[in-house]
């Protein structure tokens, strides 16, 4: 599945206003592509998920083009343009970054 900008733009605002949901631009793709796709199964439709890559407060210019206001920043966002990062070398392998997420992530 294909999907313009302009498709984009317009899944942002239809599911704002349809649900009330604020997505971010990935996740209006991963919404339009889902459902392109699932308008190719008529009546057979599985279960389906889409989630969002990130916050929508990461693009406020475009949610505030879009929908009229900025989207509040979630705490784990405070003072990001400040932090530091780094990579950490880590074999292709599954049960190596669950490990990895499980030991270092944190809920704020």
């Amino acid at each position: 599945v294909s999907v313009t900008d302009s498709q984009t733009r317009d899944t942002i605002v239809s599911v704002y206003d349809r649900f009330g949901v604020v997505l971010e631009p990935h996740g209006a793709v991963a919404w339009k592509g889902l459902e392109t796709w699932l308008e190719k199964l008529p009546g057979r439709a599985p279960l389906c998920v889409s989630l969002e890559t990130a916050h929508p407060a990461k693009f406020p210019e475009q949610i505030i083009e879009l929908l009229g206001f900025s989207p509040e920043p979630p705490p784990s966002m405070t003072g990001i343009a400040d932090r530091s990062g780094e990579a950490i070398p880590m074999a292709p392998v599954y049960d190596e970054f669950k490990k990895y997420l499980i030991g270092n992530l944190r809920a704020d």
